[in-house]
């Protein structure tokens, strides 16, 4: 992957807005995740031929979430840690999930990464 992306999930909001505006600066490409495409693994939303969900489609109510969400594709770890560095800088308030993209994850649709990131979050927050 030439650049480096970022999945945003449920950031239609002021967050997305600015953190948007960072990714402009670092000219990191951003991809909109619609809730009728998380059962696609992410390698899929990906590639340019990530699609809408089929005429059939429902969402799966008992999986649904609302969580913001942020996967992040291409990036060295320089680069990450820079970047994660300026949402301080820019006032963004903090999102709790995030992952990297992994050879491990990228067959995992957005449910089962949801799922992951937030029991480990719960995890983390339990120890402190």
């Amino acid at each position: 992957m030439a650049n480096p992306v970022i999945l945003f999930y449920n950031l239609d909001n002021e967050k997305g807005r600015k953190l948007k505006f960072l990714c402009l600066k670092y000219k990191i490409r951003i991809k909109n995740v619609r809730k009728d495409q998380y059962s696609q693994t992410l390698n899929a939303l990906l590639s340019d031929k990530s699609s809408a969900a089929p005429a059939d489609f429902t969402l799966d109510a008992a999986k649904d979430f609302s969580d913001e969400m942020l996967v992040f594709c291409g990036f060295t770890g320089q680069m990450l840690n820079s970047f994660l560095g300026e949402f301080s800088k820019n006032k963004i308030p903090r999102i709790a999930l995030k992952a990297v993209l992994t050879e491990q994850n990228a067959a995992w649709d957005s449910y089962r990464l949801h799922t992951e990131l937030a029991a480990e979050h719960k995890a983390l927050s339990q120890q402190d």
